[in-house]
C-alpha cells in the first residue's frame, strides 16, 4: 500500500485552503444567474472544457477529470497529479435596442489526483459550482410619479471542496463517489426608485443569502479494448436529491433621494437576521462514452438531465424548468514519437455543447449552444502540459422583450504529472 508523505501532502490542503479567498472574487456578468441558484458551474478546468465539457465517459491518467469520480482509476499507480487554471470571459449582452459589454477573470480551478493502493484512486478539489453577477436596471413612465426605476443587482456564489475516491472492482470496472462541501453566499437586491421626486419615498429590498453543507455524486466507468487496439469507455453519473443547510438575512428600508443621488434613510420595514431553511438541489443522472485509440486520437458524447421543477429555496419555488445538456468532442495527436516535430506532438481539441436551460420566461425556453477549442503543449522531457481552451457560445433570445448573451471564455491551465512513490535503488 501506498503512503502519501506527510511533506508533499500538507503543501496540497495549504493550497486549497489559500484559494478559497480567491474564490469569492466575482466571477459571472449575466442576468440569468438572478434566478435559483445562479448560473452553473460545469467542467470549466481547461482539458474538459476543449473537448466539449465532455467528462463522463472520459478516463486520462494526466489529468483530474471530477466530472465522474470512477474515472480516478485511471490515475498512474506511482504517480501524483496536479491541475490548475484561471478562467476570464467576456461578455455581450443584448436586446432589441442597445447593447453591453464587460469582462472579468478568476481563479478557476485547484484540482490533485493521486493513488492509495492498487485498486483505490483519490482525488482532492476546490471549483466553483454556481455564480452569481448581475446588475440591471428597467425604467418606465408613471402619470402621477414621472420615471420609475426598477434596479436589480446581485453577486457571490456557491463553492465546491471535494475529496473523491474511485475504486477498481474488477478488470474494466470502476465506481466512485465525490464527497462535497458547499458553501458560499449569495447577495440579492431589488429597488423602486422615483429620481423625478423629491419626497417620493424609494423602496429597496435586500437579501443575503450563506449555504454550507454537504452533497456527493457518485459514478461508474467500463472499459474494454477492442481487437483493433480500440479502448471504448462508458459511463455513468448520478447525484440525488439534497436539501442543503441555508440561512437569510432581508432588510427592506425606504429612503429619500437627493437631485445628486444622495440616499437619505427614511424607515426600515423589515429587518430579519438568521432565518434558517434548506435549498434543494434536485436529483441529476447522465451518461457518456468515449472512444479513443491512446495517444493518437479520442472522441467522446455526453448527456446529462437534471430535475428542476423540483427546486426549492426556503420553501419557495422559482420559475425553473428541468434542463438537458449534450456535449461531445475529441482531440487527435498527429505523432507523439515524433520528438524532433513540436507541431506533431501538441494535442488539438474540439468540441460542441447544447443545452435548455432551466430558465423559461415569458413563456420561452431558454438554450444555450457553445463551440469550444483548444490546445495541450507538452513540456520537454516531462509529461506536464500547457493546456489553453476558449469557448464562444450564446445563451437567449432578444424576443419577448429577453436578452440574448453571447460570450467568449478563455482557459489557461497546466497539469503537472510527477513520479511520487517510486522507491529508489542505489548501487
Amino acid at each position: 500500500m501506498s503512503i502519501i508523505p506527510a511533506k508533499r501532502f500538507l503543501p496540497v490542503v495549504f493550497l486549497l485552503l489559500l484559494a478559497t479567498g480567491a474564490f469569492s472574487q466575482l466571477r459571472i456578468v449575466s442576468p440569468y444567474s438572478r434566478f435559483g441558484i445562479g448560473d452553473l458551474a460545469d467542467n470549466n478546468n481547461a482539458w474538459n472544457l476543449s473537448v466539449g465539457q465532455l467528462g463522463i465517459g472520459m478516463r486520462s491518467p494526466f489529468h483530474v477529470n471530477y466530472a465522474n469520480p470512477a474515472s480516478y482509476t485511471a490515475f498512474d499507480s506511482l504517480s501524483f497529479v496536479f491541475e490548475g487554471g484561471i478562467n476570464s470571459e467576456f461578455v455581450t449582452l443584448r436586446n432589441e435596442t442597445q447593447s453591453v459589454s464587460r469582462g472579468y477573470g478568476s481563479l478557476g480551478s485547484l484540482l490533485f489526483g493521486m493513488p492509495i493502493t492498487r485498486w483505490w484512486r483519490t482525488s482532492i478539489g476546490l471549483v466553483p459550482y454556481s455564480d452569481v453577477g448581475y446588475n440591471m436596471s428597467n425604467y418606465t413612465t408613471d402619470t402621477y410619479e414621472g420615471k420609475v426605476e426598477r434596479l436589480y443587482s446581485g453577486s457571490g456564489g456557491i463553492n465546491r471542496l471535494y475529496w473523491g475516491n474511485g475504486v477498481k472492482l474488477f478488470k474494466g470496472l470502476s465506481i466512485g463517489a465525490n464527497f462535497s462541501y458547499l458553501f458560499g453566499s449569495m447577495d440579492r437586491e431589488a429597488a423602486v426608485q422615483f429620481p423625478d421626486s423629491l419626497y417620493a419615498l424609494n423602496f429597496r429590498e435586500s437579501y443575503h443569502i450563506t449555504l454550507s453543507d454537504l452533497w456527493f455524486n457518485l459514478g461508474a466507468q467500463y472499459t474494454f479494448r477492442t481487437k483493433s487496439g480500440l479502448d471504448l469507455n462508458f459511463g455513468a453519473i448520478f447525484s440525488p436529491s439534497r436539501n442543503l443547510t441555508a440561512r437569510t438575512d432581508m432588510l427592506s428600508t425606504t429612503y429619500l433621494l437627493s437631485t445628486s443621488g444622495i440616499e437619505s434613510q427614511r424607515d426600515t420595514l423589515v429587518n430579519r437576521s438568521g432565518s434558517k431553511g434548506k435549498i434543494n438541489i434536485p436529483a441529476m443522472a447522465g451518461a457518456g462514452v468515449s472512444i479513443e485509440k491512446a495517444d493518437y486520437w479520442m472522441a467522446g458524447i455526453d448527456f446529462k438531465w437534471q430535475n428542476w421543477e423540483k427546486f426549492l429555496a426556503f420553501g419557495k419555488s422559482d420559475s425553473l424548468v428541468n434542463s438537458w445538456q449534450v456535449n461531445l468532442g475529441g482531440e487527435i495527436i498527429p505523432d507523439i514519437n515524433k520528438y524532433n516535430n513540436y507541431l506533431a506532438r501538441m494535442r488539438y481539441r474540439l468540441g460542441f455543447n447544447f443545452s435548455k436551460t432551466y430558465l423559461r420566461l415569458r413563456g420561452q425556453d431558454l438554450n444555450e449552444y457553445g463551440l469550444t477549442f483548444g490546445l495541450g503543449f507538452p513540456i520537454r522531457g516531462m509529461k506536464t502540459m500547457l493546456n489553453v481552451s476558449g469557448q464562444y457560445g450564446v445563451r437567449g433570445t432578444t424576443s419577448n422583450q429577453l436578452i440574448r448573451e453571447s460570450y467568449f471564455r478563455l482557459v489557461v491551465g497546466f497539469s503537472i504529472y510527477e513520479r511520487w512513490f517510486v522507491k529508489r535503488k542505489y548501487f
